[in-house]
């Protein structure tokens, strides 16, 4: 789940114009002679394409309706941050063209090999990549970001009054049973904002098991590079995956025990409260039935517990 392409947002050119349109401004944009188009993720996206070239290639498209040219430009200023990242052992997808329709920007970039981690059947891999994960951390170091805004008032919004399309307040006061989560997470956006660092480091934003790809070894891609994020403090990514795992004892100790090393504790309890309320409003908005989504409750319960003081 990426804020930058939220399943709300639809541009009306998209809408009007539809795959065929897309098609002709990777034809004539990207220069991507384009015979089949078809949504990623088993045909769940609407923002994430998978496009096979007349050669057999394939390539990823990702979408962001509702986007200017100023959105263009940010995508574009991502790539060399990509190029940066992937020097240092990285491996985030290569773009390769930007484009734009009326109300609508898409860009192409390269396919990665490998299953996200949280589609790996069997026993859960995160204890034996953690130390490669914590090298991809370290490599953010530093890079910098293209999004607009300063990292604390980003952090300390979503906390306090909500975000752009996720983060949304209003989905946990409607459950009796989230309601007293709401109330802790603005509690810890008030009690850590003046924490949160400047920071100049590059920020996935969803360093979570979905944008990880691994062949079982190794991690041979991270997903779902977003161009909207401004340079921040890149232990927020190590504060994402620890949600995620935080019920599995051999990952959580060593993670958070990096994290603290990286950032001031009370930033650290200010990262994990934005995932709780991200997480939770996110699966209760799109998947209130999920086994996922009960899950997901029980984390963020979990984290509370620790963090709410």
């Amino acid at each position: 789940m990426s804020p930058a392409t939220s399943p709300e947002a639809s541009g009306s050119a998209f809408r009007a114009g539809g795959h065929g349109e897309l098609r002709r401004a990777l034809a004539g944009q990207a220069g991507l002679d384009v015979v089949r188009l078809a949504p990623a993720t088993g045909g769940e996206s609407r923002t994430v394409f998978l496009a096979t070239g007349r050669d057999g290639s394939v390539s990823v498209v990702k979408v962001m309706p509702g986007a200017g040219p100023e959105v263009a430009d940010r995508v574009r200023a991502l790539g060399p941050v990509v190029a940066r990242l992937r020097d240092r052992g990285y491996p985030a997808p290569r773009i390769r063209a930007v484009g734009q329709l009326p109300d609508l920007v898409f860009w192409v970039q390269e396919r990665l090999p490998g299953t996200a981690l949280d589609r790996v059947e069997g026993p859960a891999p995160l204890g034996g990549l953690l130390p490669e994960l914590l090298r991809l951390n370290d490599a953010q170091a530093g890079l910098g970001g293209t999004g607009p805004g300063g990292w604390r008032d980003l952090l300390v919004r979503t906390l306090t009054t909500g975000g752009d399309g996720y983060c949304v307040h209003s989905t946990l006061t409607t459950r009796p049973d989230t309601r007293e989560l709401l109330r802790a997470v603005r509690r810890i956006g008030d009690r850590c904002r003046q924490a949160i660092p400047a920071g100049g480091d590059f920020v996935h934003y969803d360093f979570a098991p979905a944008n990880l790809l691994s062949d079982g070894t190794s991690i041979t891609g991270v997903i779902d590079v977003s161009p909207l994020v401004p340079a921040g403090d890149r232990a927020f990514d190590l504060a994402t995956l620890l949600f995620y795992c935080y019920d599995q004892d051999d990952v959580r100790g060593p993670l958070r025990a990096r994290l603290l090393e990286l950032t001031d504790p009370q930033a650290a309890d200010a990262y994990l409260a934005h995932m709780v309320l991200r997480q939770v409003d996110w699966s209760l908005r799109y998947h209130p039935a999920a086994a996922a989504t009960r899950r997901h409750l029980r984390l963020a319960r979990m984290v509370i517990a620790d963090i709410a003081g």
